[in-house]
């Protein structure tokens, strides 16, 4: 399969219906929750351009300490964008104009985690007796708000997801009402039979001390205390004490994920971003011990293993109702709800092109917001609570969403996906890739592929980091094996780089979604600049896209000379990146997080820059040609004016039935060099004299040398061509515009249209 780039994207309807007033969870009923009465400021998905960025600044805080107090300032404009975790704020939404409040359901589930470095919560009848004291009909009402935040269920795959449907084991349902339902009385036997737990006159002991057992839930996460309080409640039933702990939510993520395991009792956190594949989600959460606080099983891992790799989606859903059976007979976490997403917007002053989204993350995407009437401009305000700040930015050793809300704006993706209910896989700097099943080969490593694939990626050849050096195919190759995609463990060389995968691993320095995810990955080969091939030992439904989608890209030159372990340690990394924003700062003692709008980005929107000229003028370009350098005292990314760059400005067609590419003039192609006007400032007259009537792209590349190597940046534009008047001489004009001011008009164009049918398949993320 190859997806042809253009890009400039718009998407028509691929037969999906979205509620533009309210979403249907299934819990959700359209009485009970219907959004503010604000007048439609939300559009369908299919309406919208996937190029970006379009505000100018985005500031991610976690400075207030609540849900309610977060609401609070949503409600005053202080914040434009909160998830909401309260029934009665959602209610006080819906009559407030200035808000703009949704549901969506969420491929997302709660659940509690035991620490299996601790003998007594390791035993399977402690984790039996804990699920044995949950009333899930309880669950939905006092933890999930009435339904609101999610349904509470046992289950490892819930039936409400339709992609989840084929790989549910009925047997698993048969299994937990049998042995693991809501009985206080088994929950007594269950703790009878550990080793070390003695019950005497009502009381229990372990090893002949008092029991005492902690559940440790997130700083300022309400519906993880009210799970707290609950499960204190009803162990208190069985004169069982459970005492609720409040922590840092980095702090249960780094005990949760880092062995031995055994810095806490019982917490409870949440999977987010699953995707569609169960089979690959599964295998990347329940076969590593750091993603489910020490638990390992060798059949689990087995089956699942086996799912990811299978060949066909009836093959892997086999393997997956296996292991669904196992997983509830297990328990490496017990299952509280499959939860929705709730989210609040702040709507005055903003554009509405806050589209519904009903992603697997949140309920609206802010991708698109900017300011009205202006483009690159303003900040969009984003909060979660303060618990949730990640304790790193930082490529290697972050695992959150909230880490990856920032580090996904700054490093760009080969494709766009992660819009759960639209089919679209949209190219991003890959400009294309095909997928060649072969049935034999032996690779120069010695590694053999029997009937697997080569997937041929070709890059986009105007995509640079934020300094001017290239994003290239060694790039991408640099990424999947640094991040160690395969899990191929033991020592390992590449780009000079000497790392020795199993001492991360056995410390707790490996990046977690990440290492092992792809193990169908045998070998990669860079062929040229933009192109690499991924040698997969298979050719499963789901492996295409995850070899395209599954990972964010990293620049080889800032990352290729430091040990990942010493990387892992950095709370801040050397950030320099080339995606839609580039990294501004973190401010107010780690609470603030500011990205700013990339001007280099390939997928800037060239029609923001949009300006009219009349046949037969001159317009005038200007661009301001400015990298960034890294700054590790001040933790940001510092401008630089480049004043010594030849920079070459070329035109491309944009619509008119004109393919997208390079304007020639006379078989040559149209190309002017630009004026260096000093400080890094150059402009470019380009004579529209021999241009038809029409919308052209400007593209200006500046070109310099830094260090012995040559840089280069990009900068767009767009100008708009109209005949001259017939009935009216119009002497020639100069116009002049730069490429960082913003026309005021509100345009968007659909100049190219493309239907990319694949599937939408994103990174699991802890919340």
């Amino acid at each position: 399969m190859e997806n042809k780039l253009r890009r400039l994207i718009t998407i028509l309807t691929l037969g999906v219906l979205l509620f533009s007033i309210a979403v249907d969870t299934g819990v959700i009923t359209e009485a009970a929750y219907v959004s503010a009465t604000a007048e439609q400021p939300v559009i369908n998905w299919y309406e919208v351009s996937y190029t970006c960025p379009w505000v100018g600044s985005i500031e991610y805080i976690f400075a207030y300490g609540t849900h309610s107090a977060e609401f609070s300032a949503l409600q005053d404009g202080k914040i434009d964008f909160a998830t909401i975790a309260h029934q009665s704020d959602f209610k006080t939404g819906q009559h407030n104009p200035d808000l703009w409040v949704n549901a969506s359901v969420q491929e997302s589930f709660f659940m509690l985690v035991f620490a299996y470095g601790n003998p007594l919560t390791a035993n399977l009848n402690f984790r039996y007796a804990i699920q044995s004291l949950i009333n899930y009909n309880n669950i939905t009402t006092s933890v999930d708000e009435d339904g609101l935040l999610g349904v509470g269920t046992p289950f490892y795959l819930y039936p409400e997801v339709p992609a989840y449907k084929p790989f549910i084991n009925p047997e698993a349902a048969v299994w937990y009402s049998k042995y693991e339902s809501y009985n206080p009385s088994m929950a007594v036997s269950y703790l009878e039979k550990i080793p070390g737990v003695t019950h005497v006159d009502g009381k229990w002991y372990y090893n002949g001390s008092l029991l005492k057992l902690t559940f440790t839930y997130p700083t300022g996460d309400t519906p993880a205390q009210n799970l707290a309080t609950y499960l204190q409640t009803a162990a208190a039933s069985i004169n069982l004490t459970i005492v609720p702990e409040a922590e840092s939510f980095a702090t249960l993520e780094h005990a949760f994920t880092t062995p031995p395991f055994n810095g806490f009792n019982i917490t409870t956190l949440g999977w987010i971003n699953l995707g569609p594949f169960a089979n690959s989600w599964m295998q990347g959460i329940y076969t590593s011990p750091s993603n489910t606080g020490g638990f390992s099983n060798s059949t689990i891992d087995k089956v699942l293993t086996e799912a990811s790799t299978a060949s066909t989606l009836s093959a892997a859903a086999t393997y997956v109702k296996e292991a669904d059976l196992y997983l509830q007979q297990q328990l490496p976490y017990v299952i509280i709800s499959w939860t929705n997403a709730v989210d609040g917007v702040y709507l005055p002053g903003w554009a509405d092109y806050i589209y519904l989204n009903v992603t697997s993350e949140y309920a609206f995407s802010f991708l698109n917001v900017h300011p009205r009437g202006e483009f690159l401009n303003g900040t969009f305000v984003y909060s979660s609570v303060s618990s949730s700040e990640p304790r790193h930015i930082n490529p290697y050793a972050s695992a959150s969403v909230y880490a990856f809300n920032v580090l996904g704006d700054i490093y760009p993706s080969l494709a766009f996906s992660g819009y759960a209910n639209q089919t679209a896989f949209l190219p991003n700097i890959a400009e294309n890739w095909t997928l060649t099943p072969i049935s034999s080969m032996t690779l120069p490593n010695g590694g053999k592929i029997i009937n697997g694939s080569i997937l041929t990626i070709n890059l986009v050849h105007n995509a640079t980091w934020t300094n001017g050096v290239p994003i290239t195919a060694y790039d991408v190759n640099f990424t999947i094996w640094w991040l160690d995609l395969p899990g191929m463990l033991g020592t390992n060389t590449f780009d000079g780089l000497h790392v020795n995968y199993t001492y991360l691993d056995n410390n707790g320095f490996i990046s977690t979604d990440y290492f092992g995810s792809q193990p169908y990955i045998a070998w990669t080969n860079v062929t040229s600049p933009y192109q690499i091939k991924i040698y997969m030992n298979g050719s499963t439904y789901a492996d295409e896209f995850y070899a395209i989608d599954g990972y964010l890209i990293y620049p080889a030159f800032v990352f290729n000379t430091t040990n990942p372990a010493t990387v892992y340690s950095e709370r801040i990394a050397d950030l320099l990146g080339g995606g839609g924003y580039y990294f501004a700062g973190v401010f107010n003692n780690y609470e603030e997080y500011l990205v700013k709008a990339n001007l280099h980005y390939p997928r800037i929107n060239p029609l923001i820059f949009l300006n009219n000229v009349t046949a037969g003028s001159t317009y005038t370009y200007t661009d301001n040609v400015t990298a960034y350098v890294w700054n590790s005292a001040s933790l940001t990314n510092i401008p630089v004016q480049i004043s010594n760059a030849t920079v070459y400005v070329y035109l491309k067609y944009l619509g008119d039935g004109m393919p997208y590419e390079n304007v020639t003039v006379n078989g040559k192609p149209f190309v002017v060099i630009a004026k260096n006007d000093g400080n890094g400032v150059y402009t470019a007259n380009i004579n529209t004299s021999s241009l038809k009537a029409g919308t052209y792209e400007i593209v200006a590349k500046a070109v310099w040398n830094a260090g012995g190597a040559t840089r280069e940046l990009f900068n767009f534009g767009s100008i708009s061509v109209s005949p001259t008047s017939t009935t009216t001489t119009v002497p020639p004009s100069t116009t002049t515009t730069t490429s960082t001011s913003f026309p005021i008009t509100y345009v968007i164009i659909a100049i190219v249209v493309i239907i990319i049918i694949a599937a939408a398949v994103v990174l699991l993320r802890r919340r």
